[in-house]
């Protein structure tokens, strides 16, 4: 069995293995339940709920309500072999009452994914809503700090699949791709810009983009993975930064520091590099962005007037000359850049 680090990567035929963990994944928590019956619970229905719990796999047994019993849902094992206590009432109307959920004997698709969910989430599962790519809170904020790692690498010049794959060998989670992103990782142009520094969601996603991919976790039974797709076919993708929880001249204070300026017919390239390496900013450009608006960046010509001002108006200015624009964001670390894209 493949431990949580395995990491199994398949690029134009080349089977690619990184360090396979002895842990072994969690077993299938075990689940009983008893079914209290009503004053009321027509006799009858006794049978239908019996065999709907028999076809689900789940072991349950039913009697009669007493005097305390309520809909609950009780911890009986450990974190290695977990298990649960699970006590629905069978109401006077037939259907069964469970923690946060009300079924018909018909609702048997609802009620194994009721299940499903408490095998692999715990009691937490029941309780709260899931959230982005259908994570619980608490699942959303492991992948998003497990993401947060630094890539301590260089990444400018480096193909795409080679950065792609040292990032998924620092991480616990495994990487699935179907082949047509296995072909685009391995015939994509090495990567444009220098991202070490920048935490390994951000850095993912940014290298992902051009080649028309993203990546996104998902969750299969009791386990997280992160799958890489065609853009086209993701209905949620991870994003390339996050918007910061203050405001930019706090998140990035050297973007509003007041300098004389002059800038005359100069490739936008290099002057966004010079301002971003003067604010101390990353850059992440938007090149599928950029494309669309034919927008290249060591040939378009800036200008900017002389003047006494501040680098987030020159940044306007000149990028507004192209079409473009810019964003403050910051990455899973809280590390601010600047992001690049198309009005």
């Amino acid at each position: 069995m493949i431990g949580n680090r395995a990491m199994g990567w398949l690029f134009g035929g080349l089977l690619l293995l990184s360090v396979v963990a002895n842990n072994a994944l969690a077993a299938e928590a075990r689940v009983d339940v008893e079914l209290c019956t009503e004053q009321g619970f027509p006799l009858t229905g006794a049978r239908e709920w019996s065999d709907l719990f028999a076809d689900l796999g789940i072991s349950a047994r039913i009697r009669g309500i007493k005097g305390n019993d309520a809909p609950s849902i009780k911890s009986t094992g450990t974190d290695e072999s977990p298990s649960f206590k699970v006590v629905g009432i069978l109401a006077a109307d037939g259907k069964l009452n469970l923690p946060k959920g009300k079924f018909s004997v018909h609702d048997k698709a609802r009620i194994e994914q009721w299940f499903a969910r408490l095998k692999g989430d715990g009691i937490e599962a029941i309780a709260e809503k899931t959230g982005a790519f259908g994570l619980l809170p608490t699942k959303f904020v492991e992948v998003h700090e497990e993401l947060a790692a630094p890539v301590d690498f260089s990444t400018k010049g480096v193909p795409p699949r080679d950065v792609a794959k040292k990032i998924a060998d620092r991480l616990k989670y495994k990487f699935i791709t179907d082949p047509a992103g296995q072909r685009a990782l391995g015939g994509g142009e090495a990567v444009a810009d220098e991202f070490k520094g920048l935490s390994s969601g951000t850095v993912l996603a940014a290298v992902l983009r051009p080649l028309g991919l993203v990546v996104f976790p998902e969750k299969v039974g009791s386990e997280i993975r992160l799958r890489i797709a065609d853009s086209r076919s993701a209905k949620e993708h991870w994003p390339i930064g996050w918007d910061p929880k203050a405001n930019p001249g706090t998140t990035a204070p050297d973007l509003f520091k007041f300098l004389p300026v002059e800038i005359n017919d100069t490739a936008l390239g290099e002057a966004l590099a010079a301002i971003g390496e003067r604010v101390k900013l990353p850059l992440v450009i938007d090149y599928n962005g950029l494309a669309r608006r034919e927008v290249d960046l060591a040939t378009m010509k800036v200008s900017f007037p002389r003047a006494n001002t501040y680098y987030s108006k020159i940044l306007d200015q000149i990028l507004f000359q192209a079409k473009l624009k810019y964003e403050v964001r910051v990455d899973e670390a809280d590390k601010p850049f600047l992001w690049v894209t198309s009005l």
